[in-house]
This record gives structure tokens, sequence and C-alpha cells, in this order.
């Protein structure tokens, strides 16, 4: 049940809206590099969490949120939930032409290193393996959880996530460089399986 969520698409082109008694979100995403668009989650560092997991995408994310409540953790994991959607949108957009659907990546930054795998075929899962941060540079380490946890429940994905450092900054981007990857590897093209999804099911609801 997508509550609350509407979706405009266009050939490789997605913006959703999620709109509760909470926050209202508006999330866009495009493979156009020319115009970046803006990210204003109202935190600071989650703005340079999904800049990042933008960049290593190779894709082109805005945010926009009207929060009802100043709770960082429903912020969190509400823009997480909106994005997820417009993952899965896009996705659904590239089946036609045959999509890979799974994706493995690294992420490194100076002593802090992470692997993320992702796998979208309806099946919402989060394995997230790493140091307990109790705060980033102005978020807590459990909002960042709550917003890959929300991404996997819009994008209908499983995710593994391990990541590892001393420095909390350096950890989390680490973290955020490697599943942006993933995402990329899992949104590149195979026409092998075309019109089908990863899973030998092959239908995707």
């Amino acid at each position: 049940m997508n509550l609350g969520i509407a979706v405009k698409r266009k050939t490789n082109e997605v913006r959703v809206t999620r709109n509760t008694k909470e926050t209202v979100i508006l999330v866009s995403v495009n493979s156009v590099r020319e115009k970046l668009l803006d990210v204003d989650t109202t935190i600071p560092f989650l703005n340079h969490m999904v800049e990042t997991l933008a960049w290593r995408a190779s894709l082109n994310i805005g945010v926009k949120i009207d929060s009802k409540v100043n709770l960082e953790h429903t912020i969190a994991e509400d823009i997480g939930i909106t994005l997820g959607n417009a993952i899965l949108e896009l996705y659904k957009i590239k089946l036609s032409e045959g999509i890979e659907g799974f994706g493995s990546a690294k992420g490194v930054i100076d002593e802090a290193s992470a692997d993320a795998t992702i796998n979208i075929e309806g099946r919402v899962n989060y394995f997230i393996n790493g140091p307990e941060f109790q705060n980033v540079d102005g978020i807590s380490g459990c909002s960042l959880v709550a917003f890959l946890e929300g991404f996997c429940q819009g994008c209908k994905c499983t995710l593994r996530l391990d990541y590892s450092g001393k420095d909390p900054h350096h950890s989390w981007e680490a973290a955020f460089r490697a599943v942006g990857h993933a995402i990329k590897n899992a949104l590149s093209k195979n026409t092998w399986r075309k019109g089908t999804i990863s899973a030998m099911k092959g239908t995707l609801d």
C-alpha cells in the first residue's frame, strides 16, 4: 500500500509526491546532469548523503519537504520511502529495455570502507551492519539507518550494507557511496532480461 503517493513519469524522469499527516515530500529523479536539482531535507548531513548517493548512482535527485512535525527520524524515514518509490518507478520504466535489477559496489573514503548489495525484485529486506555512532554531524546514526530502511520499503528491494571506520562522517559517507553505486549497477541495462526482473519469477507487482 503506497499511502499518500502520487507519481508522474516521463522517459527516464520520475516525480514522486508523498503526502501524509506528518510530511509532504517531493522527490525528482532523472539522468540529466546539466542542471543539478536542489536537495533540501532540512538536515544538512542528510542533504550531503543524498547528494553523495545521487552522484554515485549517476542520477540527478531533488528533494523538497514540508514537515508538519520537527522529528528528525520521521523526516529521514519519509524521505527514504519517497526516494525509494522514485527509484522503483524509474526501474519500471527501464524494464521495457531490460535491466540488471541487482547491483553490488564498494565505497571508500580515507580510513572508512563499505560494501553494499541491492536487489530489486519486490522483496523488502535490509541488513545494515556497522559502528553504532550516536551522532554524525548533527543527525543520529539511527535516523540514517531509518532513511535506508525507508528507501527499501519504497523501492521494494533488499539491501545488504556493511560499513566500517573510525570517523562517523567518513563511515557513513563510505556507506552512501557504496549504496549509490550499487543502485547505478542495479539500474544498468541488461537486454537479456527485457520485460522482466532479476528474479526467476519474472514479475514485480
